[in-house]
């Protein structure tokens, strides 16, 4: 069985579909397709627009915990359609930013115990989403990395095992993914390369400081690149990035090599994105 359940983007309340008062009796999460992009009638491309889908859930409980488990799935639902602001739709490992939208009741005359629940769903980024992490320590001086999992098909022309600051990142997707880079002070300009790519801010964080890349979504205008001050409060980096390499750039599937100066460290969270969520649960 599938663990289905949504996370609302205010208090990170959580309604879990898979227990009880709440059990997924069907629903359309595993169906999708993609709209094509045309033009002078030829096909240029493929996305994936604004979705809605449904989740049939059956409620059961007694008494107050009746009213209350159904009180709760609207609470935490408008409270994030007021905001604007999607909650995540889990399915297993995979998840999808969305809205719960409506809510439609059946047999709440007759049953006073249990009634069955078609809940719509609504996304204007309709993608599954798998995340990958990778962590990168700050190195010490004088010190070297030694990775016993770098195995390559290939030769390369020195032991990358025994090189500083060289490491590798695995993307088990099948395609290119967004991912979010929080780069962590103290460091003046970070420059990190990824199969030879360069990501780099020309910028000072100080101790305590990091910065944080974030191209986890397709839309330019949601991207983001900022630094995090000690106090807590943000400063827009955009300007701060290297124009002549694409900071946006997707991390490519399969292992590319990551290296740096070992001066700092930093973290990678990659977003697989798929059209439908894993149908294995691994």
């Amino acid at each position: 069985m599938y663990d289905i359940y949504y996370i609302g983007a205010q208090n990170s309340e959580k309604i879990d579909f898979c227990r009880w008062p709440y059990m997924v009796t069907g629903g359309d999460l595993f169906d999708g397709s993609y709209d094509s992009i045309e033009e002078d009638d030829h096909i240029q491309g493929w996305e994936r627009k604004i979705t809605e889908k449904k989740l049939e859930i059956e409620i059961r409980a007694t008494g107050s915990a009746f009213a209350k488990a159904i009180d709760d799935i609207e609470s935490v639902a408008e409270k994030d359609v007021l905001n604007t602001t999607p909650g995540r739709l889990y399915v297993g490992n995979s998840y999808m930013k969305c809205w719960i939208v409506g809510t439609s009741k059946d047999r709440w005359i007759n049953d006073l115990n249990s009634i069955s629940n078609s809940i719509s769903i609504k996304s204007d980024y309709p993608y599954w989403i798998t995340e990958e992490s990778f962590v990168f320590k700050k190195q010490d001086e004088g010190t070297t990395v030694t990775s016993d999992w770098l195995e390559y098909p290939y030769d390369f022309p020195y032991e990358y095992s025994k090189v500083q600051n060289l490491r590798s990142i695995r993307n088990s997707n099948y395609t290119g993914s967004g991912f979010k880079m929080i780069i962590y002070g103290p460091c003046i300009n970070p420059l990190i390369r990824i199969a030879g790519h360069a990501y780099e801010l020309r910028t000072t964080l100080y101790d305590g400081e990091y910065a944080v890349i974030d191209s986890s979504t397709r839309y330019a205008k949601d991207r983001k690149v900022m630094k995090v001050k000690n106090d807590g409060t943000e400063e827009n980096l955009f300007n701060s990035k290297n124009n002549e390499s694409s900071i946006w750039e997707k991390i490519p599937p399969g292992t590319s090599i990551v290296s740096w100066s070992g001066g700092f460290g930093f973290d990678i969270i990659l977003f697989n994105e798929r059209g439908t969520p894993r149908w294995t649960l691994q």
